[in-house]
């Protein structure tokens, strides 16, 4: 009896996993007549937005088939890929049953079991890694297929066929390719799909680790910001999330202040979590300083969305301000000083469950405050005599209210918003100048952020003459949750986790909590960093002297590319070049 009962209990968990791993659901297409259906899901399993294509198996019927067991949905929805879905349905999606749609976020009806044409299934091939990645030297791309079937592709640029090379190996790149494929299973069902894999065009080499391209610029022209005072002036606000404007911000700063310039969508969300607002995504640094105060501004972008879910925000709900986050700023204040900004209990400033934004690049203050103007307690965090961070008043200033405020808008002097192309790009792409478009017209100006401080220098403990004659550096980091999710100017220890699942929700990014140390340096203001630029030009009227080549940010190549703008240098003479 016991061998009967534990055989049936074998048979029936047999029968539960066959059904489970084998549920395909109908869509009836004839109320929204879309072109394409899509279907999106959450929580397990789940896609990514904007989810999968459905097979069409009829005039009006689509199909799908669950990769895995989908009794643990929380939803799903059908879409035209093109901005018009149905309305979430909450219920566990049954084997064979047709549902039907309404566009404009309508009801989607279980209409029963399907009983048309039979499904078979289209073989979809999965390459890893994705079509749309980029190499340097060489890539290897291996291709997996679900239900089984055989691949055949080419990589010429034809149509792959059954006639086609079939696929029995990972192939191996070094130019770009398109590699076409054209998998059949046992039962006929056929796909024809397409991979394209770009190789990066050469960049020159850095020097030192400061990221300089056409689109990332530190110090751009030798720039380290103006000796002047700057006509900050805030306001307090009553029942407004900014809680504080800068009053005259969009009309304090110009391109003369500038010291470095990032891009937009460089930020964890756009790679995973694009749905994920407030967004707060540095652009610009610029920076004044007098005899009192170092004044600071920064443009924040808007330019990451839920581009086929809700959409571009149009209620100002992504303002940065619309959430009590964080915004912080990295000083370099003093050559001989710098902290990794942990405390002697091993957390991180305002963390009490680890380390998330820790320095090993000369950071020696940490300004935290946040998102909504002069709420909480903002503080300037200095280092202890054994370099730790403290909330010891001596090590932990604040700096009396209001100091810092923000505006809605964008600089006037910002003509262009270079940015990635695409969402959910290769981060390496941001070291190159390949993928880049203008995305200043993708939004209203309005929808973008300034936020500007006024830093009394006694509180820094510096003054005008040491910022004239020595310098100091500044890094603006961006924060979503708890971990750094940007920067300006560029590091990439905020990216290398950008594509992990977040472990609270597998559709954001594991940024928000992993451990950022930033190596990268800071930009300069007041006077640049031995080395950093065009410096220390030599009296020599030799013609024979060496030639030396800087890229328009006054970073030396030692690489030069042809097609490129730079400084040439040699002994006393300088003049700009296409190489």
């Amino acid at each position: 009896m016991k061998k009967l009962l534990l055989s049936l209990l074998s048979l029936m968990a047999l029968t539960v996993v066959a059904h489970a791993a084998d549920v395909t659901i109908y869509y009836d297409n004839s109320g929204t007549q879309w072109s394409n259906v899509k279907i999106h899901y959450w929580s397990n399993p789940f896609t990514s937005w904007p989810g999968v294509d459905m097979q069409q198996v009829d005039d009006n019927v689509w199909a799908f088939t669950f990769p895995s067991d989908p009794s643990a949905l929380d939803g799903l929805l059908f879409h035209n890929g093109n901005g018009d879905k149905t309305d979430d349905y909450k219920k566990v999606p049954v084997n064979n049953h047709i549902y039907k749609g309404v566009g404009g976020k309508g009801p989607v009806t279980d209409m029963g079991e399907y009983s048309g044409t039979p499904f078979i299934k289209k073989p979809v091939v999965t390459a890893s890694p994705k079509s749309g990645s980029r190499f340097s030297e060489s890539i290897t791309v291996t291709f997996t297929v679900s239900p089984a079937a055989t691949i055949y592709y080419t990589l010429d640029g034809t149509e792959a066929s059954a006639s086609s090379t079939p696929y029995n190996t990972p192939i191996s790149l070094t130019e770009t390719t398109t590699i076409n494929t054209y998998a059949v299973t046992a039962e006929g069902g056929a796909n024809s799909q397409s991979f394209t894999y770009t190789k990066r065009n050469p960049t020159p080499p850095q020097t030192g680790n400061t990221l300089n391209t056409e689109y990332y610029q530190v110090n751009p022209g030798g720039k380290v910001g103006t000796n002047r005072t700057v006509n900050a002036k805030f306001t307090k606000l009553n029942n407004d999330n900014r809680m504080c404007v800068a009053d005259n911000a969009l009309s304090n700063w110009s391109e003369e202040d500038l010291i470095c310039q990032g891009v937009a969508r460089d930020i964890a969300s756009a790679f995973r979590g694009k749905h994920e607002y407030p967004v707060v995504d540095s652009y610009a640094i610029y920076a004044s300083y007098d005899k009192d105060n170092l004044y600071l501004g920064v443009q924040y972008v808007y330019a990451v969305w839920d581009l086929y879910g809700d959409g571009k925000d149009n209620n100002f709900r992504a303002k940065p301000y619309q959430m009590d986050g964080r915004l912080m700023l990295a000083f370099d204040l003093d050559p001989d000083l710098e902290f990794d900004g942990v405390l002697e209990n091993g957390n991180t400033i305002w963390d009490a469950d680890g380390q998330y934004n820790t320095f090993a690049n000369g950071t020696d203050c940490i300004l935290l405050c946040s998102t909504k103007s002069t709420s909480g307690t903002p503080g300037l965090f200095f280092p202890t005599p054994d370099g730790k961070a403290s909330y010891g008043s001596e090590y932990c200033k604040s700096i009396p209210a209001p100091f810092y405020g923000c505006q809605d808008g964008l600089l006037p002097s910002i003509k262009h918003i270079w940015g990635q192309a695409e969402f959910e790009y290769d981060p390496e792409d941001l070291k190159t100048n390949d993928g880049f478009v203008d995305l200043i017209d993708e939004i209203e100006t309005k929808y973008h952020t300034f936020y500007e401080w006024k830093l009394p220098l006694d509180k820094l403990g510096i003054t005008e003459e040491y910022i004239k004659n020595t310098g100091i550096g500044v890094m603006v980091i961006d924060t979503y949750g708890q971990g750094a999710t940007g920067c300006t100017p560029y590091d990439p220890t905020v990216f290398d986790n950008a594509l992990t699942p977040y472990s609270k929700d597998n559709s954001s990014s594991a940024e928000k909590e992993d451990k950022d140390t930033f190596t990268y340096a800071h930009a300069r203001i007041g006077k640049l960093q031995a080395g950093q630029g065009v410096i220390n030009i030599t009296d020599d009227n030799d013609t024979n002297a060496p030639v030396e080549y800087y890229n328009i940010q006054g970073i030396r190549v030692t690489n030069p590319q042809p097609g490129n703008l730079y400084i040439k240098r040699q002994g006393t003479q300088a003049s700009k070049v296409i190489f």
